[in-house]
């Protein structure tokens, strides 16, 4: 299935256990494999890693292979605890 990174910007991101983690601002490419390699998030600060991060206008990037499932909004497993 093909999708526009376009489509991807602004959705807002959920874990597959229903907490809020932020929106989506950008994505990285990864060239070599023309793919998406990642997402860059933000609004983290209103959502579940607001507590793992020193900035709160800090932007995060999550790997794209944790996300489960794209739609109206963006699923992905729940995130490790740690400091970003």
């Amino acid at each position: 299935m093909a999708i526009k990174i376009s489509d991807l910007l602004n959705k807002k991101i959920y874990t597959t256990e229903a907490i809020y983690v932020g929106k989506v601002y950008d994505a990285m490419v990864d060239t070599d494999k023309a793919a998406i390699s990642g997402i860059v998030i933000t609004d983290v600060s209103s959502g579940c890693l607001n507590e793992t991060i020193d900035d709160p206008t800090k932007k995060i990037v999550l790997p794209f292979n944790l996300i489960s499932a794209i739609g109206n909004i963006i699923l992905i497993k729940p995130p490790i605890t740690g400091k970003f």
